[in-house]
């Protein structure tokens, strides 16, 4: 298993000008690869970080969220699902130029968007039919999609690994696979550690998440007998770090809810991150 850094602890917009010294600290604490949000760069900051990345011996991986004013898989609007099919592509092509292969995030609809009713046959099938087209497109890109499922305060479509393991396997295609974060599980799955083992092998990338959003290892959100079950059913993919700390991610406050610091610095939340899962990996 390999150890990634999400740069959503710092920004959820990455500017090569502004955020190149993050990839050499990340490459300092001993990271393997780093987690890029890719809808916002350019092309010239995603050139230059890959060229950085590749220097340093880093791995990249992408993620995305799907703002559902403007692209939603699930919605009764064709042109916002069309949308949706649109804006993943662009990213797929983003994932590649960063010298990625793997984009994740909760594509099945979009994010903080609710009905107030529990998911319908009719949405699960706009959503089938527009990650089919928009996932399609992706594989002949050579780009793996990760299916994120969250909890029930950000998202109805699918709240466990289990509801996105349906959809992945009735979605059917190769290059798609599950992200399981652990906050997300925290709250909606009964047990961690057995539900990332049953989401193999569809589990393809792996968010470690504190219960917080702070430093991991810190709270309840990653039970020791994850990084066992993991072992256990053979996963040698990415186990990410996904923290936040302060306003860094404007974009994405209102729908996660992130209205207070955690203690510890973002530096701090990346070392302690990194040492907690080392050791993790390491024990098992």
């Amino acid at each position: 298993m390999k150890i990634g850094m999400n740069l959503f602890l710092w920004t959820d917009a990455p500017e090569f000008g502004k955020h190149e010294g993050l990839i050499d600290l990340i490459g300092k604490i001993g990271f393997n690869g780093v987690e890029f949000p890719v809808e916002p760069m350019s092309g010239d900051s995603i050139g230059k970080f890959a060229k950085k990345c590749a220097a340093l011996g880093l791995d990249r991986t992408a993620v995305a969220v799907l703002q559902p004013a403007k692209y939603d898989p699930a919605s009764p609007d064709k042109a916002l699902r069309q949308a949706a099919v649109k804006a993943i592509d662009e990213w797929s092509a983003k994932t590649i130029d960063l010298g990625a292969n793997l984009l994740s995030g909760p594509f099945f609809q979009g994010l903080g968007r609710f009905s107030g009713a529990p998911v319908t046959a009719e949405e699960w099938k706009w959503s089938l039919d527009t990650l089919h087209e928009a996932c399609t497109a992706a594989g002949k890109r050579g780009v793996k999609i990760a299916l994120e499922p969250l909890n029930r305060f950000e998202m109805y479509f699918a709240n466990t690994l289990g509801d996105a393991k349906r959809f992945v396997k009735e979605l059917g295609l190769p290059n798609v696979g599950l992200l399981g974060d652990t906050m997300h599980s925290n709250i909606e799955e009964l047990d961690v550690a057995q539900a990332y083992y049953d989401a193999l092998p569809e589990l393809i990338h792996v968010h470690i998440s504190e219960s917080t959003r702070g430093t991991p290892g810190s709270g309840h959100g990653v039970p020791p007998a994850l990084f066992k079950k993991l072992k256990e059913g053979g996963y040698d993919g990415y186990l990410t770090i996904e923290a936040f700390s302060g306003g860094t991610t404007p974009s994405m406050i209102p729908a996660l809810c992130l209205w207070r610091n955690p203690a510890d610095s973002a530096e701090e939340i990346a070392r302690k991150g990194y040492r907690f899962i080392h050791d993790s990996i390491t024990a098992v």
